[in-house]
């Protein structure tokens, strides 16, 4: 693999903008990652930035080209405490017969416990003995300097960028590491990372530790969030896209380093009329508990109850899906409520075309909420929780409703007031259609342009402002 990236350094050009970020299309994890991709390959951006991302399933590091843009992919290294191995060769390990895998596991604790042994061995205990609700990550606050960030500097000195774009909170804190004194950050917040120590990003404290692990499990998640916060520090300028985000950054950052900026486009969608009978409700989302699908599966016999002919269309995969599956079955909802699984391109088009209404049940403070412009962009209205960044894509009585927070019987009021009014809902769709035209890619891209040129120039703490 070291003469593989040897091979594809000599060959990469210079330029302008190196684009740092976890993932990147194909390999998405969500909203995220598109809309990064939708901006970059427009002509403006696409023709001097390079993305640099780190995928697990890549075995090898690889050049590709995604719809014009040039991203170089490097294997995802693992989790602590096998951060010195790649995700591929973890996964290889894990085939292994007869448990083998344990003993590269043993040499990478060995190896760990070697280099530093009070801090390692409260880690090792932190990570394994204790649990406690929202999680804890230890990979950033035991191993920087790791695999990723010694890939970047020898990317940033053949590349020679005027300027490091990093896209969301692993990302910042790779790049911070990697680049030399002098070369300019821009930082984008995409979620809740920089704000909570809670892996599961809730803003909300953890219950109070309730024995020594979880005392020496919060020490480390505090720890890891100051690590974290330090490398955003590191940013000459911090952007942010909705003005929930805007909010919590600039509790942490100077003002003059925060500045929101749409940096969600949302590609045009198709005009298509409602279906002419029933009433479908599409959501569509990852399958998590802060996403809300199982919560909506509780309240779906009160919608029947009003509305008999309503169908339930749930798009996503995630860590609930199996209780979502089971809670079908519990309420004896499987002629009403259909999953469909990952759903993306012509199939996700047909999905909105198909239904009359979107629902997001998140009742957590989503960061943005791309899905309900991508909603609008296909003219249908949407019905969420007042929270966060949908408190602010989706304008109650205009585009959508919105539900106080955690009010399901007031979701299920809202569901039915639209399953009853067809004329609200095409005027909800046409307003929320326009809406989200002021998202469209390229002048989007063009304001990202200009705030890269103002902070090579040395301007962007002017911008902020």
């Amino acid at each position: 693999m070291a003469d593989e990236f040897d091979r594809l350094l000599a060959g990469l050009p210079r330029r302008r903008v190196l684009v740092v970020s976890d993932r990147y299309p194909p390999d998405e994890g969500g909203g995220a990652e598109r809309s990064l991709h939708l901006l970059l390959r427009e002509p403006r951006l696409r023709d001097q930035a390079m993305v640099v991302t780190f995928e697990k399933g890549a075995s090898a590091p690889l050049r590709r080209k995604v719809e014009g843009v040039d991203a170089l992919v490097l294997p995802a290294f693992a989790a602590w405490p096998l951060h010195r191995l790649t995700q591929a060769e973890v996964n290889r390990l894990k085939r292994r017969p007869f448990g083998l895998k344990w003993l590269a596991f043993a040499r990478q604790a060995a190896a760990e416990l070697a280099e530093a042994p009070p801090e390692r061995a409260e880690a090792f205990a932190a990570r394994y003995l204790a649990r406690p609700p929202g999680g804890v990550a230890m990979t950033h606050r035991t191993t920087p300097g790791g695999g990723h960030e010694q890939a970047l500097v020898r990317i940033i000195a053949q590349v020679r960028p005027e300027l490091i774009h990093a896209d969301n909170a692993r990302a910042i804190e790779v790049a911070a590491g990697a680049a030399p004194a002098g070369l300019p950050i821009v930082a984008v917040i995409r979620d809740h990372r920089f704000s909570t120590p809670r892996f599961d990003q809730h803003l909300e404290p953890a219950d109070a530790p309730q024995s020594w692990a979880e005392t020496l499990a919060a020490r480390f998640a505090d720890e890891a969030l100051a690590f974290r916060r330090d490398r955003l520090g590191r940013a000459a300028l911090t952007l942010v896209a909705s003005a929930h985000l805007e909010r919590l950054a600039r509790e942490l950052l100077p003002p003059a380093k925060v500045r929101r900026l749409p940096l969600t486009p949302i590609a045009p969608g198709s005009e298509t009329p409602e279906p002419a009978s029933g009433f479908d409700v599409l959501t569509v989302g990852t399958l998590t508990p802060k996403k809300g699908q199982r919560r909506l599966l509780d309240l779906w016999p009160q919608v029947l109850e009003a509305v008999p002919e309503a169908r339930l269309h749930i798009v996503g995969e995630g860590s609930c899906r199996r209780s979502i599956e089971d809670g079908i079955g519990q309420l004896g909802l499987q002629a009403s409520v259909q999953m469909h699984g990952r759903a993306e391109g012509e199939a996700l088009e047909r999905l909105f075309a198909d239904c009359h209404v979107v629902a997001l049940p998140t009742a957590w403070p989503e960061p943005f909420g791309r899905v309900a412009l991508e909603a609008g962009a296909h003219g249908r209205p949407v019905v969420a929780y007042a929270v966060g960044g949908h408190a602010e894509t989706i304008v109650h009585g205009e585009t959508g409703l919105l539900a106080p927070p955690d009010d399901g019987e007031a979701f299920v009021s809202a569901l039915t007031a639209l399953a009853r009014d067809p004329a609200l809902r095409v005027r909800l769709g046409a307003a929320g259609r326009e809406r989200a035209a002021a998202f469209a890619p390229e002048p989007l891209a063009r304001g990202l342009e200009e705030l890269w040129d103002d902070v090579v120039a040395g301007g962007g703490a002017r911008l902020a402002g």
